[in-house]
């Protein structure tokens, strides 16, 4: 089974979120969690779509 790495908690997850979150507009890979805690009042937060195993 294929595994990522969250970009902000550095842990391995199998589905992942590929979101732009800051003002410099790079796409990273965030776990749920992360990816909802970003998303909070985030003017900057894109969703770009789900990587699954």
């Amino acid at each position: 089974m294929r595994r990522k790495e969250c970009e902000k908690c550095k842990k391995e997850y199998t589905i992942m979120y590929r979101v732009q979150y800051t003002s410099e507009k790079k796409w990273v890979f965030l776990c749920k969690d992360c990816s909802l805690e970003v998303k909070k009042e985030n003017d900057n937060y894109r969703y770009g779509g789900t990587w699954k195993y």
